[in-house]
């Protein structure tokens, strides 16, 4: 594991600092010396490694488009059957979805991109770019002849959206506690039971 230096360590404070106040005040009414503060740093270091708080913005957009990334970044294989592995990938999402530094994360985020629609706009196309992880696994899949899908970018979203409905808005929105191992199933269930009925060759 890569020991971080001591420049990375106040960078990673400083963003934990600013996702914090952000979450607990809101972007508009956190201060940067608010979060020089609560990172424990000078207000200079602050801006030694962020120019303003839209680039703390950005960085912390940055770190939640990266997860997304990860997360969606499953390799193909031929030899496992298709809906163990689609249900894998909404394993992978859910335990993503339901971190708590996720769901602060995208509270931030949220609430910034509703006050401007350039930023809406600028970060949903990043987030959309990062996760074409899955994209590319349904392009392949169909590539293989197991499955039929047109438009895999359409596709990921679709089935990103249905774990969402359950596992991600409410919790936003509507302050619901995490789902439980229960109700985690049921999602997985009929997210690929749903999925892979429109996506399935007609043959299977």
């Amino acid at each position: 594991m890569k020991t971080r230096t001591l420049t990375e360590q106040k960078r990673e404070d400083i963003l934990k600092a600013a996702l914090s106040e952000f979450d607990a005040r809101g972007f508009r009414e956190t201060s940067m010396d608010r979060i020089a503060e609560t990172a424990q740093v000078s207000k200079r270091t602050v801006y030694n490694h962020f120019a303003s708080k839209d680039a703390l913005f950005d960085a912390i957009a940055d770190e939640l488009s990266q997860r997304v990334e990860v997360v969606t970044a499953y390799p193909y294989d031929p030899g496992r059957p298709i809906d163990v592995q689609l249900r894998r990938i909404g394993e992978q999402m859910i335990d993503m979805l339901s971190a708590p530094s996720f769901i602060s994360l995208a509270r931030v985020t949220l609430a910034e991109m509703l006050r401007s629609p350039d930023l809406a706009r600028k970060t949903y196309e990043l987030f959309r770019e990062r996760q074409s992880g899955l994209a590319v696994w349904l392009s392949e899949a169909s590539a293989e002849g197991h499955l039929v899908v047109a438009d895999p970018v359409w596709a990921a979203d679709q089935y990103f959206g249905l774990i969402k409905s359950f596992a991600f808005w409410p919790q936003i929105l509507g302050g619901q506690p995490t789902p439980d191992a229960a109700t985690r199933q049921r999602i997985l269930d009929s997210s690929v039971d749903l999925f892979l009925g429109a996506y399935l060759p007609p043959d299977s």
